[in-house]
């Protein structure tokens, strides 16, 4: 008996006859990993199995059978499960092996799964179980059927062994002279079945190239390529119920011209399902053999063509009132008529029927780490999407997927517009104590020395000399700028006027630079959250029990959680409400933490008198992140929605979605941002101005009693006389 027919002997040719198949479509996939299992396979099958592998291997391809661990490296990985016969339960192994490989999570990856049947009963029971087995909608399963009689036998990959040793050239390895001999034996160190044992032949390279190989001298085209998917095919799947293979294969047969003589063929089916446990769709890829190779199998479906095939897609949306508006959460939605126009493109795109379902909260999570309304749905899985953008913070992310970032948002912190300097008294600013001091004593200096010229110098007669007050007042009335009454008489005089002018020309103009100064420089103004947290006069606050305060609890910015803790402490500082933060924020020294998208929301609905313009945002840029629709972790709708959202930005509605999501700041006219004087700013000139009035009123009635005081005490000795008389006459 021959090798060949041993092996046929012991091993099915139902087995042997997939294996070829198996090695083609894995290079025409591109496979760089593959995971072999072989539940109840015979014993006489191992050897098949273990060629395989080794070709799988020489081509290119790692291979391992049956691992008890998940793998940790899945670039491009396919999973081949070869299916015993019906007489050896292939339901309950199927079953499984399907459960293995779905606790492994190799159910969430972009696989390949090949199922071989080897019988059409043994196809009709892999169809019943993909039936009721949970499948994921990004999966692709093929199933292989072996059609027909194979009269060429089993041929596992052979073309890539050379197992003969003889070599015509070694033949005549004896009659080559010693010196040339021992030359060839250091150039030919490997024999000619060294040197060919384990390569790649043309043919296979062929099919990873996507070109042609040569089969009776005459070549023969590859023209389809197991990546490169015509996106003009249409997505013809078909219910499980409706399908017969049988059939499927005859009309195939007839639409492509395909030889009927041909042996060996290899029917090639894709399977599907929309939702976990839903209706099983299929579709009929083509027929393989050895002779057309992957000629006449169609590429399959992946993930971006398929659609719903007018199944439910369950979107979660948060409430709206009766006219519309949103309701206020910690990410307030608007734009609800673009998301509408959204909502139904992915309809049409994917062939879907849209179901909506309601919630009065986009939600967050609480201390226990529960979610809570839409975004509590979304991981409970009980709705596909959430068609709410939804700000992707890192606390978010690792509970749940985003996809397509549609615009960036930050937290920012608003406080209002700062009008005047820190200097409250320009007037009194300039001067020290001791300046002061020294301005008074060259107004006594000058009086004094006025005096002394005016006592010392002789005089005329019609002059008259000078007293002490008028020459307080004439020193003072130099140093302010106002001039006097005072004529000199005498050179020494005259130095003193023009020295006392002199120091007066310099001390004003030093007094007016500061005053200019401080009136027309730029505030300084608290632009950053260092200088939030170090003014002691702003107050700190937040929503109370909402996302913002959620979020400072929770991020690693150490000023951020200096900020968080700063608002907590004081109660009272804490609203229940963006609106209420902000309008207390136009209103007094308050700095309200809140997300860009609903302060800026409600700003645009404040009045101005409310502070609407009194408002400046400072950005708070540690805080960005992204708005993007959340999906559930490892959905398998993920990468579909992101191609419909793709083909949508094109149309320019995600444009106008961003600039609707992320509203500018209201347009006010802005602040002229300089310094300006306000009656507490020069309440040192008021004062000194209600002091001199009050003196003066003071001096006037103490001078007109000192000179009427004869008078004054007459009048008040005759009231005196008048109250003695009128208190006795009332006693008797």
């Amino acid at each position: 008996m021959t090798a060949k027919d041993y092996v046929n002997a012991y091993c099915p040719s139902e087995v042997l006859r997939t294996m070829p198949f198996m090695i083609e479509f894995g290079l025409w996939r591109g496979w760089h990993q593959t995971l072999i299992y072989t539940p109840e396979i015979e014993k006489d099958c191992n050897w098949a199995v273990s060629r395989l592998i080794k070709c799988f291997s020489v081509n290119g391809i790692a291979t391992a059978k049956e691992p008890t661990i998940k793998p940790t490296f899945v670039s491009k990985l396919a999973i081949i499960i070869l299916m015993p016969g019906k007489k050896q339960n292939v339901s309950l192994e199927l079953a499984n092996v399907i459960k293995k490989l779905q606790e492994f999570q190799m159910d969430r990856l972009s696989t390949d799964w090949l199922i071989t049947a080897r019988s059409f009963l043994d196809y009709k029971y892999i169809n019943s179980i993909l039936n009721s087995t949970s499948i994921r909608f990004d999966q692709t399963i093929i199933v292989s059927y072996p059609h027909g009689i194979d009269k060429t036998g089993a041929n596992v990959c052979s073309e890539n062994f050379r197992y003969n040793k003889k070599y015509e050239a070694e033949k005549r390895f004896d009659k080559i002279p010693y010196k040339r001999r021992f030359y060839s034996e250091c150039q030919n160190s490997k024999s000619e079945f060294e040197r060919s044992y384990y390569k790649s032949t043309l043919r296979f390279k062929n099919l990873i190239r996507d070109k042609s190989y040569n089969r009776d001298s005459s070549p023969m085209p590859l023209n389809k390529s197991g990546l490169k998917f015509n996106f003009s095919r249409n997505f013809d799947m078909i219910n499980i119920s409706q399908f017969s293979l049988k059939r499927h294969f005859q009309e195939w047969k007839e639409i492509n011209n395909y030889r009927t003589n041909v042996t060996g063929n290899v029917l090639v089916t894709q399977y599907f399902k929309v939702r976990l446990n839903s209706t099983l769709y299929v579709s009929f890829l083509g027929s393989w053999n050895p002779e057309n190779s992957m000629s006449y199998v169609e590429v399959p479906y992946p993930v971006e063509a398929r659609n719903f095939l007018g199944e439910n897609l369950i979107v979660g949306r948060c409430n709206t009132s009766g006219d519309g508006t949103q309701s206020l959460d910690d990410d307030r939605q608007s734009a609800t008529a673009l998301l509408d126009d959204l909502l139904y493109f992915l309809a049409v795109r994917l062939n879907s029927t849209t179901v909506s379902r309601h919630f009065n909260k986009l939600g967050f999570r609480n201390y226990e780490g529960t979610w809570s309304g839409l975004l509590g749905a979304l991981l409970e899985n009980s709705v596909d999407m959430a068609l709410e953008p939804v700000t992707a913070r890192s606390g978010r992310q690792q509970d749940m997927d985003f996809v397509f970032p549609i615009a960036e948002t930050m937290c920012n912190i608003y406080i209002r517009h700062q009008e005047t300097s820190t200097v409250r008294d320009i007037f009194l600013a300039p001067f020290s104590a001791r300046l002061l001091a020294c301005v008074l004593a060259v107004a006594f200096i000058a009086s004094l020395a006025v005096v002394t010229i005016s006592r010392v110098t002789p005089q005329c007669v019609s002059t008259r000399r000078i007293g002490y007050i008028e020459a307080l007042v004439w020193s003072t009335g130099i140093l302010c700028q106002q001039g006097g009454s005072w004529t000199p008489q005498s050179p020494a005089a005259s130095i003193i006027l023009i020295v006392c002018l002199f120091f007066a020309v310099i001390t004003y103009n030093a007094y007016a630079a500061f005053i200019t100064s401080v009136l027309s420089v730029r505030v300084a103004s608290v632009d950053t959250v260092a200088a939030v947290l170090q003014s002691p006069t702003i107050k700190i606050g937040y929503i109370r029990n909402g996302a913002d305060q959620m979020y400072l609890m929770s991020t690693k910015d150490t000023q951020l959680n200096a900020f968080y803790i700063r608002g907590y402490s004081d109660s009272e500082n804490l609203v229940s409400s963006a609106a209420e933060g902000l309008a207390r924020a136009a209103s007094q020294d308050y700095a309200f933490f809140a997300e860009q998208r609903a302060a800026r929301s409600t700003l645009r609905s404040l009045s101005q008198a409310r502070g609407r313009c009194a408002i400046r945002e400072l950005p708070v840029y540690t805080t960005r992140a992204s708005l993007a629709f959340p999906l559930p972790q490892y959905s398998p709708y993920a990468r579909l929605t992101l191609v419909s959202l793709l083909q949508l930005r094109s149309g320019g509605i995600l444009a106008r979605l961003e600039a609707a999501l992320v509203p500018e700041m209201p347009q006010c006219t802005l602040p002229a941002g300089f310094a300006s004087a306000r009656a507490i700013d020069v309440r040192s000139a008021l004062i000194l101005l209600a002091c001199g009035l009050v003196t003066a009123a003071f001096m006037g009635v103490a001078e007109y009693s000192w000179k009427n005081r004869q008078q004054q005490i007459k009048l008040l000795h005759k009231w005196y006389k008048r109250f003695l008389n009128f208190f006795f006459s009332s006693n008797n």
